[in-house]
């Protein structure tokens, strides 16, 4: 299970280069993409994150 996000995120920023997406439009998807993950692993740093979702 490890893999398939890592994988996913891979195949769909493949699959923008090879649509030829303008420059512009990568970059926002790399930034919302890294935002969301500093939000994860600031709530899950903070004590946040629901005890049922950790493994």
């Amino acid at each position: 299970m490890e893999i398939v996000i890592p994988l996913i995120i891979g195949l769909s920023l493949i699959w923008l280069i090879g649509r030829g997406v303008p420059w512009n439009a990568k970059l926002m998807t790399i930034l919302v993409t890294l935002a969301i993950v500093i939000l994860i692993v600031a709530l899950d740093r903070g004590g946040y994150w629901p005890e049922a979702w950790r493994r």
